[in-house]
């Protein structure tokens, strides 16, 4: 096959997954010569030649048809055609999309019967068992050529069915890694962590209709944050509270927070607040239990957050807890667009509002020697603040200040004593 036989079928593949559809029941893909091949009238004669010849061979193979322009037959094609995808593919070497997918679907609906039985003669249907049937089933259903063009095969297909099958004990994912399974499973350390990069797309898309199985505990992502103050930590099932008497710092996973059922001050102050800090070197020096009373200049805030700038799954949920819990939101962060658009973000996940602490154009001025000059794409982050942001006190001074110069503070330069 020359270069530009390759290039031709490469084409027309690309375009049959961009328009498959789960029957695929399309008759006919079409290129327009003047689009596909664009350089036509200005490359050598040899170029055109080479390009010419390999689309008459295909033509000949049966695998496209052409259409010339008028009164210019053998100078210059109008149209390249295809209608047996079939054999397209089998030119190119690859199993044909739509025969592959009905064998996938067929895959799915044997398994999730098989499934079902199996859960219905033994103990019952568990909650995870009924949510890999659902998901099977949903697959067979929604599984086409276009999938098999993002790269999940018929293979493919069996490894993911694999691994949930084994989610149907979660006992065996306890004290187990992620890569130490992916070799008890496929014999390959990283083969599970691309499996489900892979299939991202369509589970996201799943989720979105059923209730999937929870695959987040394979990712190896270890969400985390810390809380320090005199809180009281009580848990969902457990009847000891965790206390911290001494307001220290705690490390808090995202598994710690996911069992947190509210979070109480110690003392019986009926106003609760919580300074969340969006940098780590500001939270530590705000954060820790003062060594010294009359240094203590923080003691109006009860707990101090750290958020980690965006945040992440485990601070996500902190902050959904601490507002469940009746506390009050204060945030410090960069003075800039994003370090807006993340008290933003906080006072979306808290519902509730937040009041930036030392946000404001006078802060921004008494630090602008120092400032950072920002890019035009971190200037362009200003059209993400809502106008319900702009209206909290001290923000739109220090927005006017950081489109009048192009600068940011960054928190941890600020002295917040």
């Amino acid at each position: 096959m020359t270069d530009w036989e390759k290039i031709i079928i490469k084409a027309f593949i690309k375009n049959y997954f961009a328009s498959a559809t789960k029957t695929d029941n399309r008759s006919v893909l079409r290129l327009r010569s003047s689009v596909f091949f664009p350089d036509f009238d200005i490359v050598s004669s040899d170029e055109k030649e080479s390009y010419l010849e390999a689309a008459e061979a295909l033509e000949r193979k049966g695998i496209i048809k052409l259409n010339w322009e008028k009164r210019s037959k053998g100078e210059r094609l109008k149209t390249l055609s295809c209608e047996n995808f079939e054999k397209l593919f089998e030119e190119a070497g690859k199993p044909f999309p739509k025969s592959e997918a009905e064998k996938c679907r067929d895959m799915l609906k044997t398994k999730a019967k098989a499934i079902r039985e199996s859960a219905l003669l033994s103990l019952g249907m568990t909650t995870e068992a009924k949510k890999i049937i659902d998901l099977l089933e949903f697959l067979s259903i929604e599984f086409g050529p276009r999938e098999i063009g993002h790269g999940i095969d018929k293979q493919t297909m069996e490894e993911f069915i694999k691994l949930l099958e084994f989610l149907l004990k979660p006992a065996l994912l306890e004290k187990i890694t992620t890569r130490a399974l992916s070799i008890l499973l496929y014999r390959d350390s990283k083969h599970l962590e691309n499996l489900l990069i892979l299939w991202k797309p369509f589970l996201s898309q799943a989720e979105k209709i059923i209730s999937t199985p929870d695959l987040s505990l394979l990712e190896r992502s270890y969400p985390e944050t810390m809380i320090s103050g005199k809180i009281v930590i009580e848990y969902k099932n457990e009847k000891t509270p965790l206390i911290n008497a001494g307001g220290h710092i705690l490390g808090i996973p995202l598994e710690n927070a996911e069992q947190i059922e509210s979070i109480q001050l110690i003392t019986d102050k009926k106003e609760k607040t919580v300074l969340t800090i969006e940098n780590k070197e500001t939270f530590y020096a705000l954060g820790n239990p003062p060594k010294h009373i009359e240094g203590n200049t923080f003691s109006f805030y009860d707990c101090f957050l750290y958020v980690g700038g965006y945040s992440n799954q485990a601070a996500a949920a902190l902050v959904r807890i601490l507002a469940a819990s009746g506390f009050s939101f204060y945030h410090a962060g960069d003075l800039d667009p994003d370090g807006i658009l993340i008290l933003q973000h906080i006072q979306v996940v808290a519902g509730k509002p937040v009041a930036p602490l030392r946000m404001d154009a006078a802060t921004f001025d008494q630090y602008k020697a120092w400032a950072k000059t920002l890019t035009k794409p971190m200037l362009r982050q200003i059209a993400k603040i809502t106008d319900e942001t702009k209206a909290i006190p001290g923000i739109t001074g220090l927005l006017q200040r950081i489109e009048e110069t192009g600068l940011g503070v960054e928190q941890e330069i600020v002295d917040y004593r």
